[in-house]
C-alpha cells in the first residue's frame, strides 16, 4: 500500500468505516420513536389544558351571567341609586337586596359571597363585611371596575382589601370577580357588584387532570402573577418572559432536568393556563433504548477506532514528519530535509518541500548579499556627499569671517551648527556620552532660539548619578523638534522646554517637557497607536518619535522606548526610556 495514491488509501479507509457505521443506523429508530412519544404527549396535555380552560371559563361566563341577572333587579337598582340621606330606605332595600343574593350564594357552593357597594358608599351583602369605616367606593377593585364597565374584572389573591369574607377564607383561597352596574334608563354606573369565589373551583379541576407522575397544570395573570398553583417549586423557576406570545410549547432546563412547558391563553382576561411534563418522565422508554443503542454504538466505535487507528498510521506519521520539519524550518533551521523512500503523494509533497526550503536559503543570501551590497554602497554616497573636514573647515571660514565683522549672533549660530554636526556624526559610533547629547540637543536650541527670539526658552536638568551615562545618539533633539513644532509654535505668546536627565530604578529618563498648546485627546490616542504599532501617524506629527521610539527597542528591547503624555492647553511631557548603564 505504500506506494498507492492517497485516493486508493482514502477510499479503503472509509469504506472499513462506513460499514461499521451503518450498524449505528439503529439508533434512526430510537429517534423517530422519540418523536412519537413526544408528539403524544403534547398533544395530551393540550387537550388537558384545553379541558381545564373550557371549564375555568364557563364558571367565569357562569358568574358574569349572575352580574347581569342582578343587574336588572329593581331592588338592587333602587338599592344602588337611593339618596344617601334616606338611611330607613337603604335599610329596608338593603334587606331585600340580600335575600336577592342569598339565592345565588345556595345555589352555587363556589360563591364564597357577593357584594353589591353604590356610589352613594352604601353596600349590602351576606357573608362579606367591611373592615373599618373607610367608604368601599375607594377600593381599588371598585374604582377599576367603574373605569371600565363594560368588562368582567378579575383579582386573584386580592390583597389589602376593606372587606372580608366571613368564611374565614385567606386571600389565597378567593378569586374575585368585579363589574359595574348601569342605569337601565340612563346607561351611567351606578354601583359594582364583586363576586369572592373559591379558588376550590379551579383546584378541583386542575389537580383531577393527570400529566405523568410529576406533569402538572397552574394558572398565571397576564401580569405574570399565579392565580393557582399546585405545590411545585417549580412552578416558580418558571419565568413570565418565556410565556410571550398567546401560545407556545418550548423546552427549558430547571433544576438540570429539561421540561416541556405548553401554554395557551384565555379569550376574554388574559390568563395563560400552562402546562408542565418532565421529558425524562415521558421519554424513560426511549432513554431505556438509547442506552442500549449507546453501549452497542460504544463497541462498534471501539472496534473501528482500533481498525481505523493500524490504517491512518501509514498516512499520519509521514505527514506529522513533513509538519515537524516545517515547524523548525519556520524557526529558521533551513538545513533540515523530508527524507522518505515512499512514492506516493506524500513523498512528492516531501521532495517540494525540499526543494522549497533549498529555494527560500538561496532567496535569503541573496537577498542578505544585495542588502549588503545595497547598504555599503548608501554608506560610500553619504560620506562621499557629506565630507565632514570639508564641511567643517567650511564652518571654520566662516566663523571667523563673522568674527571679523563682529557678528556675534552669526559666530553662536555657526559654532552651535558646528557642535550639531560634529556630535550628530561622532566618528560613526551609535553611543554617545550622555554629556554629548546634551550639547547636541542644546546646540540645535541655540539655533532654534535665533530662529524664534523671544518667544523661545529652554532649561536643562541633570542629575549627578547619570552624568557617566553613555546613551544612543540624537535621542532629545527629534523630541525637542516635535515639542517646537507642535507645542511652543503654535501656543500664544513665549513657551518654554524642560530637559531632565535622571534616574528612576534600574532605568534612565530623558524627558521633554513644554507648557505649549497640547495634543488634543483622539489626535493623542492616535499618536500613541501609530508608536506602539510603529506605524506612522498622517502629516510629518509623530515621525521624529516613531522614529526614536524603533531605534531605542532596537538597540535596548521592547521593554523600553517612547511614551507621550498631554493635556490640552496645558502642554506635553515626552519620556524617552533606556536602561541605566552606570557611570
Amino acid at each position: 500500500m505504500d506506494n498507492r495514491s492517497i485516493r486508493v488509501k482514502l477510499l479503503f479507509y472509509f469504506v472499513i468505516i462506513i460499514l461499521l457505521s451503518i450498524l449505528s443506523l439503529g439508533f434512526l429508530g430510537s429517534y423517530l420513536y422519540k418523536n412519537s412519544i413526544e408528539e403524544e404527549m403534547g398533544s395530551h396535555t393540550i387537550q388537558m389544558m384545553n379541558q381545564v380552560k373550557d371549564y375555568i371559563e364557563s364558571n367565569l361566563k357562569e358568574m358574569d351571567h349572575i352580574i347581569a341577572y342582578l343587574s336588572i333587579e329593581n331592588e338592587l337598582i333602587d338599592f344602588l341609586k337611593a339618596d344617601g340621606r334616606e338611611v330607613a330606605r337603604i335599610a329596608d332595600l338593603g334587606d331585600q337586596v340580600r335575600n336577592r343574593l342569598a339565592i345565588y350564594e345556595r345555589e352555587r357552593p363556589e360563591i364564597a359571597g357577593i357584594l353589591a357597594v353604590g356610589q352613594n358608599s352604601a353596600f349590602a351583602s351576606n357573608t362579606i363585611e367591611r373592615i373599618e369605616r373607610n367608604p368601599l367606593t375607594d377600593e381599588e377593585w371598585y374604582q377599576i371596575a367603574v373605569k371600565y364597565p363594560d368588562k368582567l374584572h378579575l383579582f386573584s389573591h386580592p390583597i389589602g382589601r376593606n372587606i372580608r369574607v366571613n368564611q374565614n377564607l385567606s386571600v389565597d383561597q378567593v378569586l374575585s370577580v368585579a363589574k359595574a352596574v348601569r342605569d337601565q334608563i340612563s346607561g351611567e354606573v351606578i354601583g359594582v357588584l364583586l363576586i369572592d369565589m373559591k379558588l376550590d373551583f379551579i383546584r378541583s379541576i386542575v389537580e383531577s387532570v393527570s400529566l405523568g407522575k410529576s406533569g402538572f397544570i397552574f394558572i398565571v395573570e397576564e401580569t405574570g402573577g399565579v392565580v393557582y398553583s399546585p405545590a411545585n417549586h417549580i412552578v416558580y423557576r418558571i419565568s413570565s418572559d418565556w410565556l410571550k406570545e398567546k401560545t407556545g410549547s418550548l423546552i427549558k432546563p430547571i433544576f438540570g432536568l429539561d421540561y416541556r412547558i405548553i401554554y395557551n391563553t384565555f379569550e376574554n382576561n388574559g390568563w395563560r393556563i400552562v402546562g408542565v411534563v418532565p421529558l425524562n418522565e415521558s421519554l424513560k422508554v426511549v432513554s431505556d433504548l438509547q442506552l442500549s443503542m449507546v453501549i452497542i454504538a460504544l463497541i462498534t466505535l471501539f472496534l473501528a477506532f482500533i481498525a481505523s487507528t493500524f490504517f491512518t498510521n501509514s498516512i499520519v506519521r509521514p505527514v506529522a514528519k513533513l509538519r515537524s520539519l516545517m515547524r523548525k524550518v519556520e524557526e529558521g533551521e533551513l538545513h533540515l530535509r523530508f527524507r522518505s523512500k515512499r512514492n506516493d503523494e506524500i513523498g512528492q509533497l516531501g521532495n517540494s518541500f525540499n526543494k522549497m526550503v533549498e529555494e527560500i536559503e538561496n532567496l535569503i543570501n541573496l537577498v542578505y548579499m544585495e542588502q549588503k551590497a545595497k547598504r555599503e554602497a548608501e554608506l560610500k554616497a553619504l560620506q562621499a556627499q557629506i565630507k565632514p573636514h570639508f564641511l567643517y573647515n567650511t564652518l571654520d571660514t566662516i566663523h571667523w569671517m563673522a568674527q571679523d565683522r563682529d557678528a556675534q549672533d552669526i559666530v553662536e549660530i555657526i559654532v552651535a551648527l558646528t557642535n550639531l554636526l560634529r556630535i550628530g556624526l561622532s566618528k560613526g559610533n551609535e553611543i554617545i556620552p550622555i554629556t554629548h547629547e546634551l550639547q547636541h540637543v542644546e546646540s540645535y536650541l541655540v539655533i532654534q532660539m535665533a530662529r524664534y527670539e523671544d518667544k523661545l526658552a529652554y532649561e536643562i536638568f541633570v542629575s549627578d548619578d547619570v552624568k557617566g551615562c553613555r546613551v544612543l545618539k540624537i535621542i532629545l533633539q527629534p523630541l525637542v523638534e516635535n515639542a517646537i513644532y507642535h507645542g511652543i509654535k503654535t501656543k500664544q505668546g513665549p513657551g518654554k522646554i524642560m530637559i531632565r536627565c535622571f534616574r528612576e530604578g534600574d532605568n534612565l529618563l530623558l524627558t521633554v517637557e513644554d507648557d505649549g498648546a497640547g495634543i488634543p485627546e483622539d489626535k493623542l490616542a492616535l499618536l500613541r497607536e501609530s508608536i506602539q504599532s510603529v506605524k506612522a501617524v498622517d502629516g510629518n506629527q509623530g515621525y521624529g518619535l516613531l522614529n526614536v521610539n524603533e531605534r531605542i527597542k532596537l538597540s535596548y528591547g521592547s521593554a523600553y522606548g517612547i511614551s507621550v503624555h498631554s493635556e490640552l492647553g496645558k502642554g506635553t511631557v515626552t519620556i524617552a526610556q533606556l536602561p541605566f548603564s552606570g557611570t
